[in-house]
């Protein structure tokens, strides 16, 4: 097969991307439209796709309707007959009536992209409505020809609970830009140091992600009330850093009250401050799927102390020493490791690139698609 052309239905804006969840689609396409003719069928609200390797369609409008079954069918078909697709690609399972019906009319087949168990997602968020959601997340994961999921323990997880046939459940990680360790961390630090007026040699911690985020949010809380006072009590020099949009006026007063933490806001470029910053907090908790952030950490040689459901579908096998987990709510070890690891260097293992790089990830994605199709 000398061109590969690929249908990618995503259901939402994801240009500019805002979020890590849409950086990791729009990363994951853009590494997959090296590979093949990769054209998304998208909302209208996204920005020009100008520098990316995919196209996008602006086919469904940015409201709700655009959810409902064989939406705008006549114009996916058209698109995908013009382009003569080998095979239909949907990220999470919201749009998987329309990818079946396109699937049955082309007679190609059709892979789901599952970001985390949505169901499970749910019921941890405490949403009422979760049972109806693992309903429908199964039945559509049963009438793919290939299910791709982020982590091993979503791939047991489905296999177990939504009977699937282990031959249609395939490992296909979030991923990573880095392909190896990056240069230039003492020019980065050296930047943030001089922004913050702190001294160079001041260990550099941080949490990243959207702060409207009820995760995340209680994350925020649990280091400002539970991890920084027990490292101020043992006596421990460090800045820590608060970065992402959307933290609430009260964490933001509670922060300007409090010593040694920033509120970074919003970066829009992060490549200087995940370069500059040593040791990752992941205090997470509640939420499914690979905590996105805690893999552009270790893509960028960060150490990582993070609580079990935090590290959840991360390899550890393949992050070295740079991945410390310490047991959920235990708030003492989680201190105790860090000041065990805050003046430890970093060294992360090719492993971690050969297991997270995008390029590796979506080479193997569609391989998977083009076995399938043979």
């Amino acid at each position: 097969m000398e061109q590969f052309n690929l249908i990618s239905i995503v259901p939402y804006k994801i240009l500019p991307p805002t979020s890590g969840g849409h950086l990791g689609i729009v990363d994951l396409h853009n590494h997959l439209g090296k590979l093949c003719n990769d054209i998304i069928i998208g909302t209208a609200d996204n920005t020009s796709e100008a520098g990316y390797s995919f196209s996008i369609e602006k086919v469904f409008p940015p409201t709700s309707k655009r959810y409902l079954p064989r939406f705008a069918l006549n114009k996916i078909v058209a698109t995908a007959k013009a382009n003569k697709a080998n095979a239909i690609y949907c990220d999470h399972p919201y749009m998987a009536f329309t990818a079946i019906a396109l699937s049955k009319q082309l007679g190609i087949p059709w892979f789901m992209r599952s970001h985390n168990i949505e169901s499970e997602r749910f019921r941890t968020l405490g949403k009422s409505w979760w049972p109806i959601m693992k309903w429908f997340e199964g039945y559509t994961m049963s009438k793919a020809n290939g299910v791709f999921f982020i982590t091993p323990e979503d791939v047991e997880w489905a296999k177990t609970n939504y009977k699937l046939d282990a031959k249609k459940c395939h490992l296909v990680t979030y991923g990573t830009n880095l392909s190896q360790i990056p240069s230039g961390h003492d020019i980065a630090k050296q930047q943030l140091a001089q922004e913050l007026n702190i001294s160079n040699d001041t260990p550099l911690l941080y949490f990243l992600g959207a702060l409207n985020y009820q995760p995340n949010i209680e994350a925020v809380q649990y280091i400002l009330n539970e991890i920084m006072p027990r490292l101020d009590k043992k006596g421990i020099q460090y800045q820590m850093l608060i970065a992402g949009k959307g933290l609430s006026q009260e964490l933001q007063d509670k922060i300007k009250a409090t010593g040694n933490v920033r509120y970074m806001g919003f970066i829009p470029v992060l490549e200087t401050f995940l370069n500059g910053c040593d040791i990752m907090l992941n205090p997470v908790m509640i939420g499914g799927g690979i905590k996105t952030k805690a893999v552009e950490a270790l893509g960028y040689n960060k150490i990582v102390v993070s609580s079990a459901i935090g590290a959840a579908g991360l390899i550890p096998s393949v992050c070295g020493t740079n991945l410390h987990i310490t047991p959920d709510h235990d708030w003492d070890a989680f201190a105790n490791k860090v000041e065990k690891v805050i003046n430890n260097k970093p060294s992360i293992p090719a492993s971690f690139y050969e297991t997270y790089y995008w390029g590796n990830i979506t080479a193997k994605a569609l391989q998977i698609m083009k076995q399938t199709i043979i």
